[in-house]
């Protein structure tokens, strides 16, 4: 199964208060992220993590509830939603994450895990959710077609003792990626 873990607050930041929003109306951009998301989840089916800090809180555990088809986890007291959420893609086979947060790519590197920058995960959510772009052509300003990062057959030594290889070509982490995101 396909996981898709997103930084909550992250997520949040990034994309209402570009929008003009206020902290005060917290509630109601953690309900609106979730109704977004759940509309990703009826069209795609693949689950989806939400993880916001608790560790300003008093409880003593991870707090996690389904709503609308969403997995949404608070973290405990004195730990951090980063942890959780490197924890989480640690455990999961096949993920992405998605968050701005450099530290929280960094971390997960090591782990079988994508990273996807917010507006990159929210154009594409939004694309798959509105039903345009359902054949797989461009996605996220990525070209996902099938000839995608395949070798021309110039591969060797250069005279000069450079790099070989097809310099047109994405690296293998890219790759990954793409291929990632082609399943989102």
């Amino acid at each position: 199964m396909f996981t898709i873990i997103i930084d909550g607050y992250n997520f949040i930041f990034n994309s209402y208060f570009k929008a003009g929003f206020k902290s005060d109306e917290l509630q109601k951009l953690r309900d609106g992220t979730i109704n977004f998301l759940s509309k990703y989840y009826n069209v795609k089916r693949n689950k989806v993590i939400v993880v916001f800090d608790g560790y300003n809180t008093d409880e003593p555990c991870e707090s996690k509830y389904f709503r609308q088809n969403i997995e949404v986890i608070y973290s405990k007291k004195d730990e951090k939603a980063d942890d959780v959420i490197v924890r989480l893609a640690k455990a999961a086979d096949n993920s992405v994450i998605v968050s701005n947060d450099n530290d929280i790519k960094r971390r997960a590197s090591g782990a079988n895990c994508s990273c996807m920058e917010v507006e990159e995960f929210r154009r594409l959510a939004e694309t798959i959710i509105s039903g345009e772009n359902a054949d797989g052509g461009a996605c996220g300003g990525y070209i996902l077609n099938a000839e995608e990062g395949e070798e021309d057959g110039t591969s060797g030594r250069r005279a000069g003792g450079g790099k070989k290889g097809n310099p047109r070509r994405l690296s293998k982490k890219e790759r990954i990626k793409i291929k990632k995101i082609r399943k989102i």
